[in-house]
């Protein structure tokens, strides 16, 4: 039975990419070439590695609550209330990690190969390089067990957030429901703003499964599905350049420019394109 989660995420992957090409948010778009081969590459990476090397706050939280490690397992609740915050908590640790790889250069020189890509599709969910999905492990497993966060609530969220990946980079038009389940969850047209070439637009939007830290704490930024379809997608012409090309993308980090000969932003925002679609 090993096999299920596997079949699982492909038969869902499968489903969001069939209603993507009836209800695409965006109609027409320019695309890198090599743009599917390097995203897909770049996921194929990943997938090795997480499964020779397999990290999972899931676990770091069991072995917590076996050692009676964390602030959750120090003080007495009730099951449904560490359900509740537990999602809550590794919702707002997401969002908090997401806004620290937008604004610590190391950690930008990882993340800004998923915002290289110059456009934004299904494909677009699997665009990071293999050591992003490591570091995030590391320090995210680190909060399950500071925490002493919940099991069952996080194999829930892990759950749904795996779900939303693949959904809020999706070329999907949710239609008449989009304004109003964004008041909860993050969605296509919320998480595509957030891959805008403008950088008061990509500064923002960094939630991944709810969308309250975004209102909370002042970086959600609404656009209509319209403005959406306008938009420039990536980081800029000197990223763009290499945004098909597998080699370069995984080197990126380690250049101390980008394609065009750009300084590579430290902080980021610096350095990024101004110019929208």
């Amino acid at each position: 039975m090993e096999w299920l989660p596997f079949a699982a995420f492909w038969l869902l992957f499968l489903a969001i990419a069939l209603i993507e090409l009836l209800l695409p948010i965006h109609r027409k778009t320019i695309e890198a070439k090599g743009r599917l081969f390097t995203n897909f590459g770049l996921g194929a990476a990943n997938f090795a590695i997480a499964t020779f090397l397999p990290l999972s706050t899931i676990l770091a939280a069991q072995w917590a609550g076996d050692e009676s490690i964390g602030l959750l397992n120090l003080v007495a609740m009730p099951a449904t209330l560490a359900f509740a915050l537990t999602i809550a908590l590794r919702s707002l640790a997401a969002y908090a990690l997401h806004r620290l790889e937008h604004k610590v250069p190391l950690l930008w020189r990882l993340h800004q190969i998923h915002h290289c890509d110059t456009a934004i599709d299904l494909s677009t969910s699997f665009r990071n390089h293999p050591v992003t999905p490591l570091v995030q492990a590391v320090i995210l497993a680190s909060v399950a067990v500071l925490l002493g966060l919940s099991v069952p609530a996080l194999i829930v969220y892990e759950v749904m957030s795996i779900g939303l990946v693949l959904l809020t980079h999706a070329n999907l038009h949710l239609g008449r429901a989009e304004p109003y389940l964004r008041w909860l969850i993050v969605t296509p047209q919320m998480h595509h703003v957030h891959h805008s070439a403008l950088q008061r637009e990509t500064d923002s939007n960094f939630g991944d499964v709810l969308s309250v830290w975004d209102r909370l704490f002042g970086t959600y930024c609404a656009r209509s599905v319209e403005e959406v379809r306008a938009m420039r997608i990536g980081l800029g012409e000197s990223h763009d350049r290499g945004a098909g090309n597998l080699i370069h993308q995984l080197k990126l980090p380690l250049l101390g420019s980008t394609a065009g000969g750009a300084a590579v932003p430290a902080p980021p925002p610096s350095a990024r394109a101004q110019g929208g679609g």
